[in-house]
């Protein structure tokens, strides 16, 4: 049998296959809708895209809460905890959709009636409704994902997500194709969403057998233990969408329309795929981190309204690192943090390292070369998310699973406020696009390099030497692999698709062997070949 850390990993590939998917379809499919579709009726299609991306804060941090506490319970083999804690999320997540189904037809009969308005054919109004149905379905799915998760098999959820972008993507493409419109489109997109419900459920059997849903198991007090999670790890989602909005904004107040374009197109989109690649590969994380706390903690805060009742003193004490130190962590839980943590710098440093080398000219194939003059504050921005991002990853899924994660919030919050400070700022001081660029990398450095290891470390009971020496030297490992690639390609990078591509992997054969020998222990190069013979001989661990 699989060993769980196999499966999450499965999972988190497969994550970042749907990922790529998504990417591609996205990068194929736009300009054909926009020919398709016609000026109006894309924009009619991105505001109904727009109106269920607002609808996502109704989340309330709910997914991640639910498998990192059925995580806790499964590992303890309390199949109660697990009933009663996946049965009153997934009420909860009716609720939400319910609410979301609502506020879609309200969305519908308030375009309704100002169709003379915004828009008369009545078109907006239907886009809105169906776009709300979706994402309200998708809602009952988070429920019964997060218990999937929670029971360490996310390689069933993977292969969900990307079976569901593939099927997304050829749908759209087909609907397309045969001259279907905007409804059309989000008619097809809900029915796959809600055959991707019916999958979840039917693998929620499959991998939590003694899982039963069923109101009877729903608990007041398990409401409580979840949103005194959830609600810090809201506000942490607040303050990202804090982060990544502002920015637009500020340019469009400030500069002009043509900026906020370059700046979209070549800053947001490409360090939101880079961001999204870490997200979706440290997914499973959380739950890994829960899995290995709850060996050594018994202690669930079987009391939830106490809990519930301390969370917030205890988060703000958390936040200077004064309150929850976790120094009975095993040390296998330490050993997992510093492989992870390494194993996201060198991907995270690559991958920055990957567009600082090649995005020049994928902007000049993508887009044209007239929004070059963005590409400086992308390499502003990229060169300290390849810095900090990886490692801030880490350890943003290890507060989590270790219920240690209001410090996240605080940090969000303040990035948010000071990013928006330092944009205005910077911009009147004349320094353009990159003193928005800056304004967002200088608390983010502040904020995720330098502030929130040294809390964490204090939370986990980890000595910030152990913590830093590490840091250096992982960063020190992949820079130095990055050499050879740079020497080989800079010179040779030409704007071409194919060429992009082949040199993307050429740079990373010549990059991973020098992670291999310098950035790995001894014990990891071992395991590491183990894990890919028997991958290739499909010999389970």
């Amino acid at each position: 049998m699989k060993k769980p850390v196999v499966r999450l990993l499965q999972g988190a590939g497969l994550s970042c296959a749907s990922l790529i998917v998504r990417i591609a379809f996205g990068l194929f499919l736009t300009p054909y809708m926009l020919s398709a579709l016609g000026d109006r009726a894309f924009g009619i299609f991105a505001l109904s895209s727009l109106f269920a991306g607002w609808c996502g804060l109704l989340d309330f941090g709910l997914t991640t809460t639910t498998s990192r506490y059925v995580t806790r319970y499964y590992t303890k083999d309390d199949w109660t905890g697990v009933n009663e804690t996946g049965s009153t999320a997934i009420t909860l997540f009716g609720g939400i959709s319910a609410l979301v189904f609502l506020l879609a037809c309200l969305a519908f009969f308030a375009a309704r009636l100002l169709n003379d308005v915004l828009d008369e054919s009545g078109l907006l109004a239907a886009a809105l409704f169906f776009a709300g149905l979706s994402f309200a379905i998708s809602k009952v799915a988070d429920g019964f994902c997060g218990v999937i998760r929670g029971t360490l098999r996310q390689e069933y959820t993977g292969w969900t997500a990307l079976i569901t972008r593939i099927a997304i993507g050829l749908t759209n493409l087909a609907v397309l194709w045969l001259g279907g419109g905007v409804v059309a489109l989000l008619v097809a997109n809900s029915v796959i969403t809600a055959l991707q419900l019916i999958a979840y459920m039917a693998l929620t059997r499959i991998a939590a057998p003694q899982f039963r849903f069923s109101l009877q198991f729903f608990r007041k007090d398990r409401v409580r233990s979840l949103f005194s999670y959830s609600f810090f790890a809201f506000l942490a989602q607040a303050g990202e969408i804090a982060v990544n909005r502002s920015d637009l904004i500020v340019i469009a107040a400030l500069a002009s329309i043509e900026d906020v374009t370059a700046y979209n197109l070549v800053v947001v989109t490409l360090v939101s795929y880079f961001n999204s690649f870490l997200t979706e590969g440290s997914s499973w994380e959380t739950n890994w981190f829960a899995h290995l706390a709850a060996k050594e903690h018994t202690e669930e805060d079987d009391n939830h309204a106490e809990t519930a009742r301390r969370s917030f003193k205890e988060g703000f004490l958390r936040t200077f690192g004064y309150a929850g130190d976790n120094e009975n962590l095993s040390e296998e839980f330490h050993r997992s943090r510093s492989a992870i943590t390494r194993a996201s710098l060198y991907a995270s440093i690559f991958g920055a390292f990957g567009i600082l080398l090649l995005g020049r000219v994928f902007i000049e194939r993508w887009i044209g070369p007239k929004y070059l003059f963005a590409f400086p504050a992308l390499a502003l921005c990229i060169t300290a998310q390849g810095l900090y991002r990886g490692s801030a990853e880490v350890n943003s899924r290890m507060l989590q699973g270790v219920a240690r994660h209001q410090v996240l919030a605080v940090g969000a919050i303040l990035h948010g406020v000071a990013n928006i400070i330092l944009s205005v700022l910077f911009v009147r001081m004349g320094l353009g696009l990159v003193g928005v660029a800056l304004g967002t990398v200088v608390p983010g450095v502040a904020i995720y390099y330098f502030w929130l290891p040294n809390v964490a470390c204090r939370l986990v009971g980890e000595k910030r030497s152990v913590y830093w020496r590490r840091q250096i030297w992982g960063t020190a490992v992949a820079l130095l692999a990055t050499l050879a690639p740079t020497l080989v390609i800079a010179p040779r990078a030409t704007p071409n698709y194919l060429s992009t591509i082949s040199y993307g992997f050429l740079a990373l054969v010549m990059y991973l062997p020098v992670v291999f020998l310098l950035g790995l222990s001894a014990d990891e190069r071992v395991w590491f070949k183990r894990f890919i013979v028997k991958r290739l001989f499909r010999r389970d661990n």
